[in-house]
């Protein structure tokens, strides 16, 4: 007789082999978690030390659990068979879950993450006083050809109650391993000893340091379950994790996200969370696989179409259909391949949403459909879930197993569906499916016949979609067909509408800039100054003549030349608004900072020129004695008004005229081709009619042409009739009217109205999202932080009663505390609780304010050159407040002076001064443009590259509540922010 003898290297091929890659083996190991009836499963992978952590809170194995059932192969404890082992521990204390793993292999899957592992699990315990098993692993030594299984320990320890291992007992573990090494040296390669000695050294972890610093399942005190450390964690972890591009994501998260189904609506609570943090570096970590990042039941409610039923077992499909938001319910689609015999893949359910790739045939708004299609590109596809957990590889977009995409390149209108534009899952259980069984390596279902129905029912049933819902022949497929073309209607004109704006939007903006600028650079008192210089000129030359014929038409001529340059001036300097055209927030606000600056040029340079240049003539005729004729001066005034006013006034009464003659041309010419079109297919029926013999034809025929013929002229005339009561609604929504003002208002008003409302409403939807994301890190930061600081706090106080016995310990102490004062005070400002929650009022100084500025940016004024000064008025000034309110407020001011001044040439300044009942905070930058200086405390404004306009929104609205406004003053030269009471409260100058 001979027995079967198993080598070690068996185990590798069976394990680190079979597996597909590293995200495989994590899913293995997720499982597997599950299966122990753990509530959550975390994975921490630290780039710098190429350390992979995974911990799970289940049941967790007792050092013969851990003997018997982990370090035994192909265990049948989970098969139900009723011999050899018991059947796994389940947890009372919760819902009866099903079984994934039934091979009693999926834990060699750890050998495809990493060379060694340190186990560490504890059994779950009423009492807190299971033990704690450790045990290290190099799979290594399970890849040498001529050892035996029977040949390789496995070194084991175990600790009493929560007792964690230190270092000393994880080198115990690692040296008892090198011994085994050590022992088979001589059946070993030398490379593999090498390798494997190398890792050996390597292995030196902190398992205490490791859990203060991850929070999460945890086996100290009452703690149970698995972990396991995994160093070094194999090269190609990190190509994996990182993204190939926003359209394709990173291979790792392609595959683990989504481990339960959680994104159709209505689903099952799932039994188990899974995270897997990216620690890129000491401070930060991104969890790559959290929930917000798969499908949500909410954008699953978004899609434009979905398919919700479920397939019985013959293979039948009945189930809901919504098209546009049309729901066809109970609608069958049968599949002819069971012949009246139950499948083996048996029955399932299915739940699909699909979005068009294309914005013009959606109904999502525009953000929206953007946002979801950059998803679908990283993680759209179909995929499958047994009793819940994901199968893979189903749901990666790059396998497409229903071959989609082929059948796509044949006749995308025809087939319709793209594996890239649908996310949805199938739902099986391994009651009802258990033919469809996993590959050892666990790259998708055995194609075993189970499969193969599967596959050709999920094939057919989107081909039979397809044909039923959205061919133009579909008998489901009207309410496809018409909303499509409406919304592909609607989005060509949006774009026609868009296009035609958009040049003259890039011009008025221009333009707008441009006469901004000047003004800015104060060109108009230039230009008109040089207006009146000229004058003064040429009517000095004009009394240099000798004789008064001579002199007083050149005098008159000098008059009117100054007239028509300053009335060009103002003209331009007048921007036309246009109209029709919804305009940005932004842009908005320059067309008011403008109109407020032309209003002021209007007022105090063209109006007071106009009367210096009767003034110039005046004092010029009045010293000559020249006497000039006040009617004919009056009379040449008018008359060139006139002439103005009435050109200007005729090219526009022209180019109304053409507008309303084009307008009246294009839709005579497109009203009559319609009606021509209608009777051209009413000849053509006509024509064909009288070409037939119905004599000839049986009754059921000559009924068909009939209706044939009159369907044809039914369906040409609602064409026509649609295009025809377009243009109809067209011309009757051109309204146009007075206001109780006299200003007109009509068609292109309303829709600038309409525009402008759009512009703004998608600006503070975006501002809201990142206010919102950037609340819920705050939220998380001040939870975070909150016992840290209570715990910082009472040290302080400790530190304190030292401080007052021991003089030298004072200074530090004061420095400690002031710094923690001002950095719990940023944290209370953005916290959403009670900003007032960690101190009452307090005195501040400006020389207080001045020093903590000090502190705090000396090394950026110094790096970029720049002097902080302070006033006495400023050191002496005192308010009674919250240092949480007006600590951050100054140093968001003296940041952003930094920032424009570190740019600037010559003298690079910042003063900080007071008067009676304010706070000044001056530099000597480029200062605040005209059209900023209201804007500039608006949500989302900026100037700076990369900003997100938070900070001075911030200050101002924190400041307000207070019962202090911070507004910019005018200044010649950089600019100056004020700090202003305008409640009665505790301001006062000492």
């Amino acid at each position: 007789m001979a027995i079967f003898k198993a080598r070690a290297r068996a185990l590798d091929m069976l394990g680190r082999q079979q597996i597909a890659g590293i995200p495989t083996a994590i899913s293995e190991l997720f499982k597997n978690a599950h299966d122990a009836y753990a509530d959550r499963v975390e994975v921490d992978f630290f780039r710098q030390a190429n350390l992979l952590m995974l911990r799970d809170d289940g049941l967790g194995m007792t050092r013969d659990d851990f003997e018997s059932r982990w370090l035994t192969l192909g265990t049948e404890s989970k098969l139900g068979v009723g011999v050899g082992l018991a059947p796994p521990p389940v947890d009372r204390d919760k819902d009866a879950r099903p079984i994934m793993g039934e091979k009693g292999i999926g834990r060699l899957a750890i050998a495809a993450i990493g060379p060694q592992v340190l186990i560490l699990t504890r059994a779950k315990s009423d009492d807190g006083s299971a033990d704690l098993v450790a045990a290290f692993i190099h799979w290594g030594l399970f890849e040498a050809p001529g050892i035996n299984l029977d040949q390789l320990e496995i070194p084991i320890l175990t600790y009493r109650g929560g007792d964690l291992p230190g270092p000393a007992d994880v080198a115990a573990l690692v040296q008892a391993v090198r011994a085994v090494a050590d022992r088979l040296a001589h059946l070993l390669e030398s490379e593999l000893l090498h390798r494997i000695c190398a890792d050996l050294d390597r292995f030196h972890i902190n398992v205490r340091l490791l859990l203060d610093r991850c929070p999460g399942p945890t086996l100290s005190g009452t703690g149970h379950g698995t972990h396991f450390y995994i160093l070094p964690a194999d090269e190609s972890i990190i190509p994996n994790l990182d993204f190939v591009s926003e359209d394709i994501g990173a291979p790792l998260t392609k595959l683990l996200i989504g481990f339960t189904n959680t994104m159709t609506p209505n689903h099952p609570e799932p039994h188990i969370q899974t995270v897997f943090r990216d620690h890129k570096s000491d401070s930060s970590a991104d969890d790559i696989i959290e929930a917000r990042q798969f499908w949500t039941p909410e954008e699953f409610g978004k899609a434009d179409h979905h398919f919700i039923g479920a397939v019985d077992k013959f293979g039948q499909f009945v189930g809901n259909v919504s098209v546009y938001g049309d729901e066809t319910a109970n609608h069958i689609i049968p599949w002819t391949g069971a012949r009246g015999r139950a499948t083996e893949c048996g029955p399932f359910k299915i739940s699909v949403a699909f979005v068009p790739g294309h914005g013009r045939e959606s109904t999502l708004p525009p953000q929206d459909h953007a946002r979801i299609v950059a998803k679908l590109n990283r993680i759209g596809g179909l995929y499958i879930y047994k009793d819940g957990i994901r199968i893979l590889p189903y749901g990666d977009n790059n396998v497409d197993f229903l071959d989609m995409e082929k059948r796509r390149t044949k006749s995308a209108a025809y087939y319709f569906f793209s594996y890239r534009r649908i996310f949805g899952a199938v739902e099986i259980s391994n009651d009802h499916n258990g033919a469809l069984s996993e590959k050892a390596g666990r790259e998708g279902f055995r194609e075993n016949r189970a499969y193969r129905e599967f596959k050709a029912i999920l094939e057919n049933l989107f081909v039979q979609l397809a044909a039923d819902f959205f061919r133009e022949e579909g008998t489901e497929a009207s309410v496809y067909n018409r909303r499509r073309d409406e919304l592909k209607r609607a989005d060509a004109a949006r774009r026609r509408y868009q296009q035609q704006g958009l040049v003259r939007k890039r011009e008025f903006t221009a333009s707008l800039e441009k006469a901004l600028s000047k003004v800015d650079e104060r060109a108009p008192e230039r230009e008109v100054a040089g207006v009146l210089d000229q004058m003064r000129v040429d009517m000095s030359a004009a009394v240099a003549a000798a004789d008064a014929s001579q002199a007083v038409p050149a005098l008159l001529r000098a008059e009117q030349d100054a007239r028509r340059k300053l009335e060009a001036l103002r003209l331009a300097y007048r921007v036309a608004k246009p109209r029709g055209i919804g305009l940005s927030r932004q842009t908005n606000r320059d067309w008011e900072a403008y109109s407020a600056e032309l209003a002021r040029l209007e007022g105090d340079i063209f109006q007071p020129a106009t009367r210096q240049v009767d003034e110039i003539l005046s004092e010029t005729t009045a010293n000559t004695g020249f006497a000039l004729e006040v009617g004919r001066r009056m009379e040449t005034a008018i008359r060139t008004q006139a002439d103005s006013a009435l050109r200007s006034t005729r090219q526009l009464d022209r180019e109304v005229r053409e507008a309303a003659d084009a307008a009246s041309q294009r839709a005579i010419t497109i009203a009559r081709r319609s009606l021509s079109a209608l009777e051209r297919t009413i000849n053509d029926v006509l024509a064909r009619f009288s070409r037939t013999d119905f004599s000839a034809l049986p009754d059921h025929e000559v009924v068909g042409l009939r209706e044939q013929m009159l369907s044809e002229i039914e369906r040409r005339a609602a064409q026509e009739r649609e295009l025809l009561e377009g243009i109809w609604g067209q011309l009757q929504s051109l309204t146009w009217d007075l206001d109780d003002s006299g200003h007109f208002i009509g068609t292109n008003e309303t829709i600038e109205a309409i525009d402008e409302e759009r512009l703004e409403l998608r600006e503070r939807v975006d501002l809201d999202l990142e206010l919102t994301q950037l609340g819920l890190a705050i939220q998380v930061i001040n939870h975070e932080f909150g016992a840290s600081i209570r715990t910082i706090r009472e040290n302080l106080r400790g530190l304190r009663g030292w401080a007052e016995v021991n003089p030298k310990l004072t200074p530090i102490y004061e420095g400690i505390r002031n710094s923690f004062d001002h950095l719990d005070g940023y944290l209370t400002l953005f916290t959403p609780l009670n900003r007032r929650m960690y101190r009452s009022p307090v005195d501040i100084s400006g020389d207080d304010v001045g020093s903590f500025l000090e502190d705090l940016l000396r090394d950026r004024l110094s790096r970029h050159h720049i002097v902080l000064e302070q006033t006495a008025r400023f050191r002496h000034k005192h308010i009674s407040s919250y240092p949480s309110t007006f600590y951050p407020v100054f140093v968001n001011l003296v940041d952003n002076a930094i920032y424009w001044l570190a740019s600037k040439m010559g003298d690079r300044r910042i003063t900080l001064d007071a008067d009676d009942d304010s706070f000044l905070i001056r530099d000597t930058g480029p200062g605040v443009r005209i059209q900023d200086r209201q804007a500039i405390f608006e949500l989302g404004f900026t100037r700076k590259p990369g900003g997100r306009g938070l900070g001075l929104y911030i200050a101002h609205d924190v400041l307000k509540k207070a019962g202090y406004a911070l507004s910019v003053e005018d200044s010649a030269v950089g600019a100056v922010f004020r700090i202003r009471q305008v409640q009665t409260g505790p301001l006062e100058n000492t």
